[in-house]
Parts: structure tokens; sequence; C-alpha cells
């Protein structure tokens, strides 16, 4: 019996996140989304929208990510800090911030509802917040959840939904 000297088959790659550039990537949407409304800029919401969804849909091109890896990394604000964790849940939170974000701006570009158009970003900006101060994600936690039912992939790294805090 021949054994395969190609192991990748057998191993498994434990998925990874940089908490330093999630912190980076909530932070900025605190920032923006809280500038769109103090200002009244319907256009800061839907760049933020943008910039959301390059980074649920293409991570590697996701405008947080290149900032943050061409200009605060070399300029050693942070250093990256690595952990074992599913990076999905992350994505799905930034898509569904993004969706918020969308609605947001098709309300305040298209419509009389502004207040509703407004709550919207400050949906986003609340529970990005939230992530930012205490390390709670509420998409990941409907991701989870959704995974559990079987209507989304489940989470890759053992205990589920867990909640790292700050």
């Amino acid at each position: 019996m021949a054994t395969s000297t190609n192991s990748s088959s057998t191993t498994t790659t434990i998925p990874r996140v940089d908490t330093h550039l999630a912190k980076f990537s909530q932070a900025s949407v605190v920032v923006l989304t809280a500038l769109a409304f103090l200002l009244n800029q319907p256009i800061i919401v839907a760049i933020t929208a943008v910039i959301m969804a390059l980074s649920a849909l293409a991570p590697a091109i996701s405008p947080f990510r290149l900032l943050y890896n061409g200009v605060i990394i070399p300029l050693h604000i942070v250093k990256p800090r690595i952990v074992e964790d599913d990076p999905a849940p992350h994505r799905f939170a930034q898509g569904v911030g993004a969706t918020f974000l969308i609605a947001a701006t098709l309300v305040l570009y298209l419509t009389k509802a502004t207040p509703i158009g407004w709550a919207l970003d400050l949906i986003v900006f609340v529970l990005a917040g939230i992530n930012l101060t205490v390390g709670f994600c509420a998409g990941c936690f409907v991701y989870y959840h959704l995974g559990r039912l079987g209507l989304l992939p489940r989470v890759r790294y053992e205990g589920g939904f867990h909640w790292r805090g700050v």
C-alpha cells in the first residue's frame, strides 16, 4: 500500500484575522458615518457604502486594508495582531453594513424620507462603534446563528461564536 507524500489534503488551514485591521476598519466606519451625519453629506454615506462593499466582496482590494497596509503599518502606528478566527463572519458583517448604507444612500438621494436614510446611517455607526469599543460584532453573531440553522456555512474554528471583547 502506497502512502501519499502530499500532506496538503490532510492538513487544514487555520483561518486567521488581523484584529488590528478589523479595529482600523471599524474606527474608519465610525468616523465616516459620523461625519456624513454631522455634515449632512449623503456622498460620504455613498463612499462608505462602496468601501464596505469592496471590503466584503474583495477583501484583498479593500480600501481599509490598502490604507492599513500601505500607511498605518509602515508608519508603525500599530503592528498586525493575527489571531485564529474565521474571516467569513466579518465579511458578512461588512456586507450587511454596506447594504444598510446603500439603502441609506438611495433613501437620501431618491426620496424625501431623509430621517430614515440618516437612521440607517446611524445604525451602522452604532453597530461599528459597539464592535470597536466592546468587541461585540452583531453581524458575526447573526452569521453564527444563521450557520447553526444551515442558512450560511458554519464558522471554521472550534467553539462557534465567541465574543472577544476589546
